[in-house]
């Protein structure tokens, strides 16, 4: 990989995460520490990233827009909608968070499928109105114009109202022991909303998820059903999971 590329990696990466580590970038990139360390700080001396020890900071203050998110991981993203969406079957009622990774999912779900499928993710619910045999139900309240998706006390009275047969969500974080949490504490009270209406919990949930720690919490390990990834479900990375009564596809 060029140097220009694995700057553009590295910007990527830190626009969506707010930091990286060096070591974890050398094993991403297949490069030394000290071939990290000296893109870091080219980054740094052109005011792009706030070189700190062990690895880097966002230096803006802004957080990505939907579109930057949209397009990160997006490898790893369609490998997880190709799983989640053998899990969904005519007649069923889901309700889908605003994740991006659902964005992908909603992209491939198969035009002859008949179910509902609930949202209040503005993207979301465009994207599958190419599905003609779909119900679609948008929740409407405020909308959070970087994120995309409608938050407030509507769309949690809207969601607490309704039964689903599957939920399909993102997460900022998940861990055994501290379960399923978020950065955005509206966000994790809509999920709380979500996983309370549905019979089964479905995160999707791209590799640098696992095991992270966001400030909000939103569920117990052992209220999801089903963590579906882009690693191999035989990883030692899931036998934790495995051990609490969650399904890794």
């Amino acid at each position: 990989m060029l140097k220009e590329e694995r700057h553009l990696h590295i910007l990527d990466k830190i626009k969506l995460n707010r930091k990286v580590l060096s070591s974890d970038l050398s094993n991403e990139l297949n490069v030394s520490e000290d071939t990290i360390r000296r893109d870091l700080n080219e980054l740094s001396a052109k005011d792009l990233i706030k070189k700190v020890h062990g690895g880097a900071l966002l230096k803006d203050t802004l957080a990505p827009s939907y579109e930057e998110r949209s397009n990160y991981n997006l490898k790893e993203k369609n490998i997880i909608a190709k799983k989640a969406v053998d899990l969904i079957k005519d007649g069923q009622v889901i309700i889908m968070s605003g994740s991006t990774t659902n964005l992908q999912l909603a992209k491939i779900i198969p035009s002859d499928i008949n179910a509902t499928i609930y949202t209040y993710s503005l993207p979301i619910a465009i994207q599958l109105t190419a599905h003609s045999s779909l119900e679609i139900i948008f929740i409407g309240g405020k909308l959070n114009k970087p994120a995309q998706v409608t938050v407030g006390l509507d769309v949690v009275s809207s969601i607490s109202q309704l039964r689903a047969d599957l939920c399909f969500m993102g997460t900022g974080g998940i861990n055994v022991k501290n379960g399923m949490t978020e950065p955005n504490w509206e966000v994790s009270h809509i999920k709380k909303c979500m996983i309370e209406a549905s019979d089964k919990v479905i995160v999707l949930c791209t590799n640098n998820k696992i095991n992270e720690i966001k400030r909000y919490p939103v569920t117990p390990i052992n209220r999801i059903n089903t963590i579906i990834t882009d690693l191999n479900p035989t990883d030692q990375i899931f036998n934790s999971f495995k051990e609490n009564g969650v399904t890794i596809l």
